[in-house]
C-alpha cells in the first residue's frame, strides 16, 4: 500500500511545493563590493536620495563687488593726504623766506643765546650786577694797591709781585648772597693774561676770610690779592656773581 499522490493544486489555490533544485528561485543579496541587488522580487530599486543643492556664490560676489572699490577708495584717500600734508610742509617752508613771513611759534630757535656784555666802570665805581635766582649785588671796586705789601710771614715768589684790589659788596635784591667773592674774580694783564686770585695776605686791607653771607641791605668790603710777574701791566679787572658763572659780568678798567 503506498501514499496517494497529491492532486495538482492544493484546497487553498496555491501552487505545488517545488522540490529543491528545481523551479525559480529567489535571488539572494549580495554582501560584496559594489550595489547591492533588492531581495523583493523582480524589477524592484531602492530610491535613489536626492543631490544636496548646490552653494549659491551671490554673497561672495556681492562682498567683492562692494568691498574692492571702498579699499580703492580708501587707499586713494590715503595718498591724497600724504601728498596734501607733504605740499603743506613745502609751501610753510617757501614762504618762511619771504620778508614778510614768520616762523611759527611752536619752532625752536636755532640762534646761540647772546652772552651779556660785560659793563663797565673805571677805579671808585659801582656795577650792578644780577645772578641766579633773583640774587642782585652793587659791586664797588674801592682801590687798587699795585704794588701791595706782603704779610710778616709771607713773600711772592721770585720775578712776581703782589697786586690788591678792593671791593664792596652790598646785596640789593631779594636773595641772601653766600659765595666766596675771589672764585668769581678775574685780574687781567695788558697781555690779555688772566690772573686768579692768590691765598697771599697783604698790609693795605683784610681778605673777606672764605665765604661771605650778606643779607639783603647789608654790604661787606675786602681785599683779594693776586701775584703777577713784576713786569706784567694790569690793565682790567672782571667779577661775576655765583662764583663766576653767572652770566652778566662786570668790569673795571684799572689805568
Amino acid at each position: 500500500m503506498g501514499y496517494p499522490t497529491q492532486p495538482p493544486h492544493d484546497p487553498y489555490g496555491q501552487n505545488p511545493q517545488q522540490p529543491y533544485g528545481s523551479g525559480p528561485q529567489y535571488p539572494q543579496q549580495s554582501y560584496g563590493p559594489g550595489p547591492q541587488q533588492q531581495p523583493y522580487g523582480y524589477g524592484y530599486q531602492q530610491p535613489t536620495p536626492p543631490p544636496p543643492p548646490k552653494r549659491s556664490n551671490l554673497g561672495l560676489i556681492l562682498a567683492l563687488a562692494i568691498g574692492v572699490p571702498l579699499l580703492l577708495l580708501g587707499g586713494c584717500a590715503a595718498i591724497v593726504a600724504v601728498l596734501g600734508d607733504s605740499t603743506s610742509r613745502d609751501r610753510i617752508v617757501t614762504e618762511a623766506d619771504s620778508p614778510n613771513a614768520s616762523m611759527p611759534a611752536t619752532a625752536p630757535s636755532t640762534a646761540p643765546p647772546r652772552k651779556a656784555e660785560p659793563s663797565t666802570a673805571s677805579v671808585g665805581g659801582a656795577i650792578t650786577l644780577e645772578g641766579f635766582e633773583g640774587l642782585k649785588m652793587a659791586v664797588t671796586l674801592t682801590k687798587l694797591v699795585d704794588p701791595a705789601t706782603a704779610g710778616q710771614y709771607q713773600a711772592p715768589k721770585a720775578g712776581y709781585r703782589l697786586v690788591a684790589v678792593q671791593l664792596t659788596l652790598k646785596n640789593v635784591g631779594p636773595t641772601v648772597y653766600s659765595d666766596s667773592p675771589t672764585n668769581g674774580a678775574v685780574l687781567i694783564d695788558a697781555d690779555d693774561q688772566q690772573y686768579q686770585s692768590s691765598f697771599q695776605d697783604v698790609r693795605e686791607g683784610q681778605g673777606f676770610g672764605g665765604t661771605a653771607t650778606i643779607n639783603n641791605g647789608d654790604s661787606r668790603k675786602g681785599v683779594i690779592v693776586y701775584e703777577v710777574p713784576k713786569s706784567a701791566k694790569v690793565v682790567k679787572f672782571q667779577f661775576a656773581l655765583n662764583s663766576g658763572f653767572a652770566d652778566q659780568k662786570g668790569e673795571w678798567t684799572l689805568s
